[in-house]
């Protein structure tokens, strides 16, 4: 009995040692995790970005996005341009988390944008070649619960987009525990200290994976649905149009340019280019040579520049429309 007491007092030891050490993790990572990765540091911010674009007394544009917006606009000289062709103030505000698609831009529309009342007078939703295909939920549960999913959308979100035990599970972990959602973070933090290069390559494989994918190098049976894929996503470009539509703002899909011309699928072209003002068409229009894409979809600085300077003269006629509908 004494032995089964003693036994108690290591493993109750042990346990609380354990426990002590997470706590301090999380503790930790609470207060440093945007240190890891410039993406947390961003997501953290995207309450302060629409927050500011919100009392800006000028026109407000919101870009929501992903890195293709992120590495091609120049939110200061749109700003700039867009100011002096309209003779008022315009105030653009860049939401853009790393590989974000559809399901993640519905839901911190709705938590940082719709559900607070800060309603921009334009919406701009960037996109690229595949962004507009579903993808299993599952993939941004850890960015869905530490950043972009209120309280009052859990209910939407567990009803009819993380509707498996394990997704949920992965959410709601993630959901308490900053450690646990950063787990990928961290994970890639250690390898940049023992992969020489890791951060540079690990994209390049990524990609190569996925053009390996859509080229069909993969089973029929282990390759996704495009069919099913297609429906999943309207459906969900759909909820975010609507929510827009019902806070009075409209929305403005942007086709981003690449390296090599992309094809925009019928139905989802029908779709976002049905009302106004539709769709904003660069895959073909800025004539961007491919050096200027360095890895094949983000543009370089003059891409940027160039890019930029085109977007203003494109986006003047909806923003001029806008503004003397407004009074403004």
């Amino acid at each position: 009995m004494s032995r089964l007491r003693e036994l108690l007092r290591v493993e109750g030891r042990t346990l609380v040692f354990i426990l002590a050490g997470l706590a301090i993790f999380e503790i930790g990572f609470r207060a440093a995790g945007d240190r890891l990765s410039g993406d947390v540091a961003h997501m953290d911010r995207i309450d302060d970005i629409v927050a500011d674009l919100d009392r800006a007394d000028a026109f407000k544009v919101l870009f929501v996005g992903n890195s293709l917006i992120a590495e091609g606009l120049d939110p200061v000289a749109l700003e700039g341009s867009l100011s002096t062709s309209l003779a008022q103030p315009v105030s653009v505000g860049l939401v853009r988390p790393d590989g974000s698609s559809p399901l993640e831009w519905y839901y911190l529309l709705d938590r940082w944008v719709f559900s607070e009342g800060r309603i921009p007078d334009l919406l701009v939703i960037p996109f690229g070649p595949g962004h507009l295909f579903d993808r299993d939920a599952r993939q941004a549960t850890f960015r869905l619960a530490a950043h972009h999913v209120g309280n009052g959308a859990l209910s939407e979100l567990l009803s009819r987009d993380l509707t498996d035990f394990e997704a949920r599970s992965q959410f709601f972990l993630a959901r308490v525990s900053r450690t646990y959602a950063l787990r990928e973070r961290i994970q890639r933090r250690a390898l940049d200290l023992v992969i020489p290069d890791y951060r540079e390559l690990a994209p390049l494989i990524l990609r190569r994976g996925a053009r390996t994918a859509d080229t069909g190098s993969v089973t029929d049976a282990d390759a996704p649905n495009p069919a099913v894929g297609r429906t999943r996503t309207l459906e969900i470009v759909q909820r975010l149009t609507a929510r827009a539509s019902n806070a009075g703002v409209p929305v403005l899909f942007l086709a981003m340019p690449q390296a090599e011309l992309w094809a925009l699928e019928p139905a989802v072209a029908t779709m976002i280019g049905d009302g106004w003002p539709g769709l904003l068409d660069f895959r073909g229009s800025l004539a961007l040579p491919p050096e200027r894409f360095p890895d094949g979809e983000h543009m370089d600085s003059e891409g940027r520049e160039r890019f930029t300077e085109r977007l203003s003269a494109e986006l003047l006629p909806t923003v001029l429309r806008l503004s003397e509908a407004s009074g403004g």
